[in-house]
C-alpha cells in the first residue's frame, strides 16, 4: 500500500484518539482511566499495520482489517461528529468495544505468535515515540529551546526531528544528546556573533546561490557538531543523537526566475547594515518580490528532505542546515572547502534530480511535518505509534505588519503540513526574524515565551505521551 493510500486510512483514527483525549483532558468526569484505556487500545489496534522486531518489519494490517473497519465504523460519528462526545455516548461504546479488543488482539497474538513476540505487539499498541517539527523564520526559532526545555522536564525526549532553515539549526541542536540542557544551548548561543556567523563579501558559488550575506556556520557553531570551518570531517545527519531530518529547496536547471548575479545585488548591503536591524529589515523587504517569484512559482523548486530522501543519510549536518537556511537574495550558503565526500554527494544528487542551485527550505516545505510523518511509516524510528509536535514561529502576526507578507508566503507552504501533525503550535510571541544572533538576554526572554506558550498544551501532550494501561 502506498505511504499516501496509508494515511488516507489511517488519519482519521488518529485524529479520534486526538479528539477522545482533548475531551478527557478538558473534562476529568468523561471517562475514567480504564475506560479511556479500551477505547485508545482499540483505536491503536485498528491502526496496526507494521510491526518492528529484530530489525524486520513484519505485516499485520490485511489481518487487523476487518476491525479496523468496525472501530472506524462505531467511533467515528461519536468522536469525529458536530458534537463534543459526552460520557453518556462513549460508555456505552466502551462496553461493546472491550471484547470486541481483547478478541482481535488475542486473535493477533496467536496467529503472529511464530513470528512476533507478545512484547513487539503490546509495545507497539501501547507506547507512542515523540517526533518533533521545527518551522523556520530567523529569530522566532528560538521560542523552540523554550518548548524543548519544558518537554525534557516532563521527560518527554523526541525520536526523531525535522526542521527547516532556523529551526534546522534549533532542532541540530537538540539532536546533540539525548539529555536536552539549555544552559548549554544559551552558552552557545552566547558565544555567536554577526561577525562569526556573516560577512559581506564576494565568494565562489557552486551548489548555493549567490547573496548578499555569506553565512560561515562552521565558523560559529561548528565546533560543537566536530566541524571547524577548514575541515572535512563533521557530525553527518545519521551520527547525531537523534535521527534528523532537514528540509531543503532545490532550484530546477533553467528555471531560475532572474540572471543568477541579480541576486547578489538584490539588497546592496554594507557591513554597516549588519549592525542597523530597522535598515536590514527594510532591505529584506525590498527583497520581497525576488523572494514572492519561489513561494508563487513552486514548479521551479524541487523539495527535498535530507536524511529521508535516497542518498542523502548521511549529509553533513551543518551543510544541510546551512542551505535550509540560504534565503535568495539574502543568504548565501555553500560548501568551499575542501570536502571530496560532500561535493560527490552534492553532485551526485544534483545530476539525479536536475537542480542548478540550493537555497532555504521554507519556500517548499516551512513546517515539515509530512516529511516527519513519512520518515515515521518508513520504519525510521522502529514504530509507526508516534505522537507529532509542529513548531510554528513564522505564522502570520498583525502584530509584525513588517513581516505579515513573507509571513503569509511562508504559511502556503505550511498548510498542506498541517494534517500530518498531531499539534501544531502557532506561536505568537516571538523575538524578530532579524534577531539570529541575539543577546543571552533576549535569548532568555524567548525560552521564558516558548514556554508559556506551550504550557497549557502540557497536559495533552503528557497525556497523549503517557503509556497505555493493558486491559
Amino acid at each position: 500500500m502506498l505511504l499516501r493510500e496509508r494515511f488516507q486510512q489511517n488519519r482519521p483514527l488518529e485524529e479520534m484518539e486526538v479528539a477522545l483525549v482533548r475531551a478527557a483532558t478538558l473534562d476529568a468526569r468523561l471517562l475514567t482511566p480504564n475506560e479511556e484505556a479500551i477505547l485508545r487500545t482499540a483505536l491503536s489496534l485498528a491502526r496496526l499495520y507494521r510491526v518492528r522486531h529484530e530489525g524486520r518489519d513484519v505485516g499485520v494490517g490485511s489481518y487487523v482489517a476487518p476491525f479496523r473497519e468496525q472501530v472506524t465504523r462505531i467511533l467515528t460519528p461519536v468522536l469525529l461528529g458536530s458534537k463534543p462526545p459526552t460520557r453518556e455516548r462513549l460508555v456505552p461504546l466502551v462496553t461493546h468495544l472491550k471484547p470486541e479488543t481483547l478478541k482481535a488482539r488475542d486473535a493477533l497474538l496467536d496467529r503472529f505468535r511464530a513470528r512476533l513476540p507478545a512484547e513487539a505487539i503490546f509495545k507497539e499498541i501501547r507506547e507512542k515515540s515523540l517526533v518533533l517539527v521545527a518551522g523556520g523564520g530567523g529569530g522566532v526559532a528560538y521560542v523552540y529551546l523554550g518548548v524543548m526545555s519544558l518537554l525534557e522536564e516532563f521527560g518527554l525526549r523526541p525520536s526523531l526531528i525535522a526542521g527547516t532553515s532556523m529551526g534546522a539549526i534549533m532542532g541540530l541542536f537538540r539532536a546533540r544528546g539525548v539529555r536536552f540542557d539549555q544552559t548549554e544551548v544559551v552558552n552557545i548561543v552566547r558565544g555567536l556573533s554577526w561577525r562569526k556567523l556573516f560577512r559581506v563579501i564576494s565568494t565562489e558559488n557552486r551548489y548555493g546561490l549567490p547573496a548578499a550575506l555569506r553565512l560561515f556556520l562552521r565558523a560559529g557553531i561548528g565546533r560543537w557538531f566536530n566541524a571547524g570551518p577548514h575541515t572535512a570531517g563533521g557530525l553527518k545527519l545519521n551520527e547525531l543523537a537523534i535521527p534528523t531530518l532537514i528540509s531543503v529547496s532545490g532550484i530546477r536547471r533553467g528555471m531560475l526566475p532572474r540572471p543568477v548575479e541579480a541576486y547578489e545585488g538584490l539588497l546592496n548591503l554594507s557591513p554597516m547594515t549588519l549592525l542597523e536591524p530597522l535598515s536590514m529589515a527594510r532591505k529584506v523587504q525590498e527583497a520581497m518580490g525576488a523572494l514572492a517569484e519561489f513561494f508563487t512559482q513552486p514548479e521551479i523548486m524541487e523539495h527535498l528532505t535530507l536524511g529521508l530522501d535516497e542518498g542523502t543519510e548521511d549529509f553533513d549536518a551543518m551543510d544541510a542546515a546551512g542551505f535550509s537556511s540560504a534565503l535568495p537574495g539574502v543568504i548565501h550558503y555553500d560548501v568551499l572547502r575542501d570536502d571530496t565526500r560532500m561535493r560527490g554527494m552534492l553532485d551526485d544528487l544534483f545530476e539525479r534530480k536536475g537542480l542548478f542551485r540550493l537555497i532555504d527550505g521554507g519556500l517548499t516545505d516551512n513546517l515539515p511535518a509530512k516529511a516527519a510523518w513519512r520518515a515515521v511509516h518508513k520504519g525510521h524510528i522502529g514504530t509507526r505509534n508516534a505522537f507529532i509536535l509542529g513548531l510554528n514561529g513564522f505564522s502570520p502576526k498583525l502584530s509584525t505588519p513588517l513581516w505579515l507578507p513573507l509571513e503569509r508566503l511562508a504559511a502556503l507552504t505550511v498548510q498542506p503540513n498541517r494534517p500530518y501533525a498531531h499539534l501544531v503550535k502557532d506561536f505568537k510571541r516571538t523575538l524578530s526574524p532579524l534577531d539570529i544572533v541575539p543577546s543571552v538576554e533576549l535569548v532568555t526572554r524567548a525560552v521564558d515565551w516558548g514556554r508559556k506558550q506551550i504550557n497549557d498544551e502540557m497536559p495533552f501532550i503528557c497525556r497523549m505521551m503517557t503509556p497505555l494501561p493493558m486491559i
